[in-house]
């Protein structure tokens, strides 16, 4: 509520975000019911460093549902942030609906403002109207041929070829020597003349064999 000093845009503003305050709220459960009444006072300037800047002062009282009775109430003087004359009433409505809402607990709403763009033509009123696109119908769409589903080939394992023998290392088996025994002493020595401690010599010319020829390992002249 206010009088007609009050600019009416004004009063827009605080009605509508305190609207949309109160429908964002969700109180919590067995809180009374009541209704907000917001009373502008005064509306003018500040003083000092405020003498450029619109103020407010204004009165909020929550009326239970029930009973009409005053529940809470209290007084308020809020200043526009900004005296730039581009912004309008808008920051002050603002300010007043912020206080409100901290006073009595109420959620900030998320409030956006879209704006229809602005347009310009050329176009004089005398020129004929434009044409206007004829809409074509796309044609039917056909119905896509069957696909038709290819079964994998079985994949075969191949068989590794066989290695040819002449590439094959042969297989050496290593004679097995058994340890030697320790001889007793008093007993007859073992073995060939080499292994009692005898010298020898052996003779790699192939002319005979000293396994089976004495005389082989002789020397001669």
């Amino acid at each position: 509520m206010a009088d007609a000093s009050v600019p009416l845009e004004l009063i827009k503003g605080i009605d509508r975000r305190v609207a949309a305050a109160i429908s964002s709220t969700r109180p919590p459960p067995g809180a009374e019911r009541v209704v907000l009444l917001v009373k502008i006072d005064k509306f003018g300037t500040g003083l000092n460093a405020r003498r450029y800047f619109e103020q407010v002062r204004f009165t909020v009282t929550a009326a239970s549902i029930e009973t009409g009775e005053p529940v809470a109430a209290g007084t308020f003087t809020v200043s526009s942030p900004t005296n730039d004359p581009r912004f309008g009433r808008e920051p002050l409505a603002e300010e007043v609906a912020a206080r409100i809402r901290f006073a009595f607990s109420l959620t900030v709403p998320r409030i956006r403002t879209v704006r229809p763009p602005k347009t310009m033509s050329t176009r004089f009123a005398s020129d004929p109207a434009p044409a206007v696109a004829a809409t074509v119908t796309p044609p039917p769409m056909r119905a896509a041929a069957p696909i038709a589903v290819v079964k994998p080939l079985p994949v075969v394992q191949a068989t590794p070829a066989p290695v040819p023998a002449e590439i094959v290392a042969p297989v050496i088996v290593a004679p097995v020597v058994q340890p030697a025994k320790a001889r007793t002493k008093g007993a007859p020595a073992q073995g060939g003349p080499v292994e009692q401690g005898a010298s020898g010599s052996v003779r790699l010319d192939g002319a005979c064999d000293p396994a089976t020829d004495a005389e082989c390992l002789t020397p001669k002249p």
